[in-house]
């Protein structure tokens, strides 16, 4: 069937429009055809471009350069600042030594007149009798004088004590321990009893909780518990069993608080002295002939250690355990001529007495 005129021409309009709308698209396939092998020809190379092999070289760059341009400065400054560091380190310890060095003509070490051992002087001459009982009621008024002698022991420069002999430091120690002791029992004083410390005395050091392992005082500028002197100094440096018999405990159990200081010149007499004083004390040693039974300090059994050390190798005694014979050997060093020759007929027993902490004040007056 033959079409109208006006629909043939339609159709050609048609026609000719659709070919007018593909010719554009002709350069936009050959501009593709151009660009394609580009992509595709260098594939191993174009695939790394856009991602790390074009990126990460120019990161790379800029962090080598960074260090080189930024770090020579900086640590040129860090370079500076440890000179200056350096020297604000070392001028001021210089400084100190040199001040040390100055004043060295007015002290040459511990004697009778350095300022810790005449200030304890007068601490135990004045509050302390010949039993060791300390009158801590009129101490604790006129503490002050306490402190001043407590504050003597940072006083001391531990270049000082480097060139110090073995019983300058000991006589020096066992001072700072007394010293201490008898001043936290003023801090604390009167003592307030604990009722869940119902194992010890209302009146005792063991009432001040923590009074021996975290109360701390100053010596040479370090800072010490009563417990790290005994232990970690006198005991374990100089591992002299005499010194137990000097340390007091403020407690009437234990050593005899001396009424003067320790001092270095006549240290082995006073050592001598407060073990005989103790052994010759009900406290420190007991013999009960009739029963045949030997009575000793606690203390012995606190410092076994050291006693078995020395005194455990002596061949005498030799059927006893190895700490029984050790603190026989010791004690035989010290004890009556009486009490020697019982000790040696080796026919009797050893006991242990409890230790004793009321707390070794005076009475009222």
């Amino acid at each position: 069937m033959a079409r109208p005129l006006p629909t043939i021409l339609t159709l050609i309009l048609i026609s000719a429009f659709i070919c007018g709308c593909q010719q554009p698209q002709e350069p936009t396939v050959a501009v593709q055809q151009e660009t394609g092998p580009q992509i595709i020809q260098p594939a191993p190379e174009s695939k790394g471009e856009p991602q790390p092999e074009v990126v990460e070289p120019q990161e790379a760059q800029s962090e080598a350069i960074e260090p080189e341009e930024i770090e020579p400065e900086e640590l040129e400054a860090e370079e500076t600042e440890s000179e200056a560091a350096q020297t604000e380190v070392i001028e001021p310890e210089t400084t100190e030594l040199q001040a040390e060095s100055e004043t060295e003509p007015e002290w040459k070490g511990p004697t009778d007149k350095s300022a810790f051992y005449d200030k304890c002087e007068h601490i135990f001459s004045t509050y302390v009798d010949e039993e060791g009982m300390v009158d801590y009621r009129t101490l604790r008024r006129k503490r002050a004088e306490l402190i001043d002698a407590a504050r003597e022991f940072n006083n001391v420069h531990p270049a000082e004590k480097m060139s110090w002999s073995q019983k300058e430091k000991i006589a020096f120690w066992i001072n700072a321990h007394n010293t201490f002791t008898v001043k936290l029992i003023i801090d604390n004083y009167p003592i307030q009893p604990k009722w869940y410390m119902i194992n010890y005395p209302d009146i005792s050091i063991m009432q001040i909780i923590g009074g021996r392992d975290k109360k701390y005082f100053k010596v040479m500028g370090m800072e010490y518990t009563l417990r790290e002197i005994e232990r970690e100094i006198l005991l374990e440096r100089f591992k002299d069993p005499r010194i137990f018999f000097a340390l007091s405990y403020a407690s009437i159990g234990g050593a005899f608080l001396r009424n003067e200081a320790y001092r270095p010149e006549k240290l082995d007499e006073q050592l001598d002295e407060q073990v005989k004083k103790f052994l010759s004390s009900p406290q420190g040693m007991k013999i009960d002939r009739t029963k045949k039974i030997v009575f000793l300090s606690d203390i012995f059994n606190w410092y076994k250690k050291v006693f078995i050390e020395k005194y455990g190798s002596i061949k005498k005694f030799r059927d006893r355990e190895p700490d029984i014979r050790a603190y026989l050997n010791f004690i035989i060093n010290y004890a009556s001529g009486d009490d020697v020759g019982y000790l040696k007929s080796n026919n009797y027993v050893i006991r242990f007495q409890l230790y004793d902490w009321h707390l070794n004040e005076q009475p009222k007056k």
